[in-house]
């Protein structure tokens, strides 16, 4: 009877596999994150950080983390794309990194913070380079940098298309893991016998090690992206639909072949451009109203003209 195995990418497979264990957790930070001195040993940190203003939106990572070096790390994953990522992850880790004080630590004695957002989209457009390490250095001489905050972005979508994107063997490896888990579930031992991590981390994808509660979470999640997936199609669509429907008419109003293709262009960049602001800033705006509670499911769903269950499972994982 063969094995049911479950998805990494998704949100409670993935703390399952890499915040409990330590070993599993180290050996990916190190093949990920190419650091001066790598990690040894960790220890897991909570997963929620709290504004100082309690109006402001908390924030849910997914693994946080700290070393015998005292640095810090947090490792999401985002298999949505959303406005302002960038600011977003800046956020996380300029929060984490000003806490070193609040612990009562002195300016000398902060340590770097590295934040690896693992992405299931793309978010730069050159088709070669998924992988981005960003941390502040002087515009006029790159090697003058302060090394306080690092952001690591891994764009697994680039990675799909792309046969061999990295001589790392360990790297190559992770990365399968991530986008295609059955790769590796269907090497031998003995393929896999250098990576002991890794053998640990594909045997946690199997069914079995989960509870009946923590498969019915799976589902759940996997069916919160896919509604949230839906939402953005029909957004998208409309956005679309109404983009071409502009271009057309510049087209036709300038009576002009070049004036059609023209139109055209423009149209359906318009149209995706705005398909996908209008699904982001309806996310925003139901869930303010969801936490807000100033109004009813049904009322929110009538109002801005989206499916009650929709409202229902958005609730669900404030």
């Amino acid at each position: 009877m063969n094995k049911k195995h479950l998805h990494p990418l998704s949100d409670p497979v993935f703390k399952m596999v890499f915040g409990q264990d330590h070993e599993i957790l180290i050996n990916f930070i190190n093949a990920v994150i190419k650091l001066p001195q790598p990690v040894i040993s960790l220890e897991f940190l909570p997963q929620e950080l709290l504004f100082e203003n309690p109006r402001e939106k908390s924030s849910i990572v997914d693994v946080r983390c700290i070393d015998s070096n005292r640095r810090q790390f947090i490792v999401e994953i985002q298999l949505l794309k959303h406005h302002f990522f960038e600011e977003r992850v800046l956020t996380y880790a300029a929060k984490s990194y000003s806490r070193q004080l609040i612990a009562g630590q002195k300016y000398n004695d902060l340590q770097p913070v590295y934040l690896l957002s693992i992405l299931d989209f793309s978010i730069y457009s050159d088709e070669n380079e998924w992988m981005h390490h960003f941390i502040m250095s002087s515009d006029k001489n790159p090697k003058n940098k302060i090394n306080g905050i690092h952001l690591i972005f891994l764009e697994l979508e680039k990675c799909r298309k792309l046969d061999n994107f990295t001589d790392d063997r360990l790297l190559q490896l992770w990365i399968d893991f991530l986008i295609k888990p059955e790769k590796l579930i269907n090497m031998s031992t003995k393929e896999l016998r250098e990576y002991p991590n890794l053998i640990k981390a594909i045997d946690l994808l199997d069914e079995s090690k989960y509870t009946p509660a923590q498969l019915m979470s799976y589902d759940r999640y996997l069916d919160e992206v896919y509604t949230w997936n839906t939402v953005m199609a029909e957004s998208f669509d409309n956005g679309f639909e109404k983009g071409i429907s502009e271009g057309l008419e510049k087209g036709i109003s300038e009576g002009l072949e070049k004036g059609m293709k023209e139109g055209l262009d423009k149209g359906r960049k318009e149209g995706i451009d705005q398909g996908r602001s209008m699904a982001t800033e309806l996310l925003i705006i139901v869930m303010q109203e969801i936490k807000s509670r100033r109004k009813t499911d049904a009322q929110i769903a009538e109002e801005y003209k989206i499916p009650l269950d929709i409202v229902i499972r958005l609730k669900e994982i404030q």
